[in-house]
């Protein structure tokens, strides 16, 4: 069952996932844990994708072609000489026979205890019960690696006793982080000015700071991309309709919504900066007309808005979206989606406030670096975008 060929492409499937949620995240993990836990991370999760995609080759190419390279024998452990150190019972389960596949499994457990006392560690710091899920983690890491050392033990279902033991640790680990992790809320309550102080989290002691952060917790910035009602194909001039001509004529609104303006006082000014830019998106299809393929590439330039209509908590933008088209060989297709950056602007006397905040954990500070939006990346601080701040993902 776990050396099948589905349960091996599922395990595949999982560390390719893993990676690239590591690598989207590179600069976020790098301003909230650091460097080397990010880089650490990384290195894990690369390992443990070539460990499964070495499995599956295995399994689809079987163990006399050149892939199995990985499980040619390295070297040798001595049982004789293991025993002086481990004692002759421990040394009859010690594995002999040392393949580059067998060091890789020991270094991923490793490697993984690593990355989760280090995300303990910072958990401490900030008073998150994710701590105890990541202590569990970390164990389960130890027992995997002591399992691939003593892999001659007794088996069940191609585990042994320490291989189970860690696969039940990193379930139950992953579970208490999931369920015990602080919301970012929580995070601000307990580390804000009312909680409890730690090095790692000093920008929140500053009153004025953690305001700021608090305010951008509250604030619900929402983007959305809907069809316009009001759309009329074949918009025409009419004085006396009640809806505008420039509003009846384009096709899609792009609404930028805050609670903001119900958070801050009648004396605060607050404006927003927001760009819209279209995306093409090219497939590519097969000669049965299946997509194989898709490219993306946005505009170089902001769209202007041909309608805008201010809300109370609200900024609505109306724009034309370019029509799909298909190449004339047919194996192309082309259709345009959005993509949006927006900043809400508090003014405050002579102080401006950017919103949204970086997250709680994150204690980076505003500078002309943040001043102009990165459209090649999303979930970026000062600057929400369609995909971070959908109106589903805020509500």
């Amino acid at each position: 069952m776990l050396g099948s060929t589905p349960f091996c492409l599922a395990v595949l499937m999982l560390e390719v996932w893993n990676v690239s949620s590591e690598v989207s995240a590179w600069e976020q993990t790098i301003r909230e844990k650091g460097v080397v836990r990010t880089g650490v991370g990384i290195l894990g999760a690369s390992l443990d994708l070539v460990i499964a995609l070495e499995a599956l080759a295995i399994k689809l190419a079987g163990q006399q072609s050149a892939i199995s390279v990985a499980r040619i024998t390295l070297f040798t452990i001595s049982s004789k000489k293991a025993a002086v150190f481990f004692g002759e019972a421990l040394a009859r389960k010690l594995t002999e026979k040392v393949t580059g596949r067998l060091l890789g499994f020991f270094f991923s457990g490793w490697i993984l205890s690593a990355v989760n006392i280090i995300d303990a560690g910072q958990a401490w710091q900030w008073n998150d019960g994710a701590m105890y899920g990541y202590l569990m983690l970390s164990m389960g890491g130890v027992a995997g690696s002591l399992g691939t050392l003593f892999g001659a033990a007794t088996k069940l279902l191609g585990l042994t006793a320490l291989g189970w033991t860690a696969l039940l640790l990193i379930t139950v680990g992953v579970g208490l982080v999931i369920v015990m992790s602080s919301t970012p809320l929580e995070s601000w309550l307990a580390n804000g000015p009312f909680g409890e102080p730690h090095s790692i989290d000093r920008y929140l002691q500053d009153p004025a700071e953690a305001f700021y952060r608090l305010t951008s917790l509250l604030a619900g910035i929402s983007i959305s991309i809907e069809k316009n009602p009001a759309y009329e194909q074949h918009a025409t001039f009419n004085t006396r309709a009640d809806i505008h001509h420039a509003i009846r004529s384009a096709d899609t609104i792009i609404r930028l919504q805050s609670r903001l303006p119900g958070l801050i006082g009648r004396l605060d000014s607050l404006s927003i900066q927001a760009e819209c830019r279209q995306c093409r998106i090219t497939e590519i299809t097969n000669n049965q007309g299946v997509p194989y393929r898709a490219e993306s590439k946005i505009g170089e330039r902001p769209e202007t808005p041909k309608a805008q209509r201010l809300h109370p908590d609200a900024l609505e933008l109306f724009f034309t979206t370019k029509i799909s088209q298909i190449s004339s060989t047919g194996s192309r297709r082309y259709y345009y989606k959005w993509a949006i950056r927006a900043q809400l602007i508090l003014t405050r006397g002579r102080e401006e406030h950017y919103f949204p905040a970086p997250g709680v954990k994150d204690s980076t500070q505003y500078s002309q670096n943040w001043a102009t939006p990165d459209f090649e990346k999303i979930n970026q601080p000062y600057w929400a975008d369609e995909v971070t701040h959908g109106a589903s993902s805020s509500d």
